[in-house]
């Protein structure tokens, strides 16, 4: 009974929380918690996942036939997992298009695994955020199933996006999903932008923004300030097209003419 209530608690739960919740419940089965996970798995009360990481199946339903919430399956693959890129902003419901991925954060060695159907992706946070322990700026708990996980802000979503767009389904995925959002806090964006560090980055964010502006209130002050933070020389919007492209004087960019004109047909 005592582990039923722990089922109806956890409906996705790691190794690591079976055996806490059997520790504090003084548990004979601590020791042999394995056999107690693949007795239930062969029950089908239980579904593993992945290694370390299982979901519990409804009482109406076959373990076959479940498929568990993946954006909580990403949020509790790892202790300290954050959604990101596209996975935040599809959770979030602003997202051109439904990706079959969900990518996350995290600062532990793990590997990406398909499960029904849905690839999930752990990805290393930028270096420049780790050295300023800076891992968890701008991330609020969200609630799944009674479950909380950690997600990227609507502002530090919006940066990450353009930073890797290889994350997030390409650049006119990102582009038309970025174009959904309605607000954003000029002020979370900075503080973002400079424990990120990338003034390739911040000349992205400035050129969409300009195209933009009704996402931050038109505040050209905002905009003057990240004129200061772009490269020194021009860079390339997109490198892995370097096809023909125009320049955006004033953020020191080379955007592709598809972009420009938002042609996505052309690409």
């Amino acid at each position: 009974m005592r582990l039923e209530l722990f089922f109806e608690a956890c409906p996705i739960f790691t190794t690591d929380e079976l055996k806490e919740f059997l520790k504090k419940s003084e548990s004979k089965n601590l020791e042999n918690y394995s056999v107690l996970l693949n007795y239930h798995v062969k029950r089908g009360r239980i579904l593993k996942i992945c290694r370390g990481l299982y979901a519990v199946v409804p009482l109406n339903q076959k373990a076959e036939q479940f498929t568990p919430d993946s954006f909580l399956i990403a949020g509790k693959r790892t202790s300290d997992a954050i959604l990101a890129y596209h996975t935040a902003q599809e959770f979030k419901g602003n997202a051109y298009s439904l990706l079959n991925s969900r990518t996350f954060l995290t600062k532990k060695s793990v590997r990406p695994f398909v499960f029904r159907g849905m690839q999930y992706v752990p990805t290393r946070p930028s270096k420049n955020l780790l050295r300023s322990d800076n891992y968890h700026i701008l991330t609020d708990p969200a609630d799944i199933k009674g479950r909380t996980v950690l997600i990227t802000s609507r502002e530090r979503t919006f940066v990450d996006m353009l930073d890797r767009p290889n994350l997030c389904g390409g650049f006119e995925e990102v582009w038309r999903s970025l174009e959904m959002v309605e607000y954003l806090d000029t002020e979370n964006l900075l503080k973002y932008l400079k424990a990120l560090g990338n003034s390739t980055t911040n000349a992205k964010v400035g050129f969409f923004l300009q195209r933009h502006p009704s996402s931050i209130g038109n505040d050209q002050t905002f905009l003057n300030k990240l004129r200061g933070m772009i490269p020194a020389s021009v860079h390339y919007f997109d490198r892995s097209r370097l096809g023909r492209v125009r320049l955006a004087r004033e953020w020191n960019l080379a955007v592709p003419e598809y972009m420009w004109n938002e042609g996505w047909e052309e690409q």
